[in-house]
């Protein structure tokens, strides 16, 4: 539909530039057999942003419930969700469906790498900027970050929002 009717692109789900040079490549190419411009579609990116000053400080904050909660929204393909195979993430996650054993369970089942190697962009700032550097060889040209550090604590949430100003210039 994207290449039908859209004039941006902005997938949540990608997990690596690779990735979405690949997906970007597919937009395109099915724009240009519509007869339309595929230089019309702009490409962007929705990022969850868990962001410290070091990496002992960032990778603190991946083993954090808060954090590892965000596991639970991947997509199938990445790992065996505990809500099982046709749980669609987001759409899917209705707290009061759900008691808070079930859901602390749930959590516990994220394997750290999925949160490392998932739809999630994490690091000090200057590692952020290199992976963002990464998705705009791949094609992007608009990102949308959203930190999500300070559902951690208040201190995680004021240096996230300090850190947007540099990451995001």
């Amino acid at each position: 539909r994207t290449a039908t009717y859209g004039d941006g692109w902005s997938p949540t789900m990608v997990t690596n530039p690779q990735e979405y040079a690949t997906k970007l490549g597919v937009i395109r190419a099915a724009a240009s057999r519509f007869g339309r411009d595929p230089q019309a579609i702009t490409p962007a990116l929705h990022r969850f942003v868990v962001v410290a000053r070091t990496d002992h400080e960032v990778q603190a904050l991946l083993r954090h419930k808060s954090v590892r909660m965000l596991g639970l929204a991947a997509p199938a393909e990445l790992w065996r969700n505990p809500f099982g195979d046709d749980f669609r993430g987001y759409i899917d996650i209705i707290p009061q469906h759900y008691d808070r054993p079930t859901i602390d369970n749930a959590i516990a089942a994220v394997p750290p790498e999925l949160v490392e190697q998932g739809p999630l962009l994490w690091g000090p700032p200057p590692q952020i900027i290199d992976k963002l550097r990464a998705f705009g060889d791949a094609g992007l040209r608009h990102v949308i970050l959203a930190p999500v550090s300070g559902l951690v604590s208040a201190k995680a949430a004021l240096y996230s929002l300090w850190a947007m100003r540099p990451i995001a210039h």
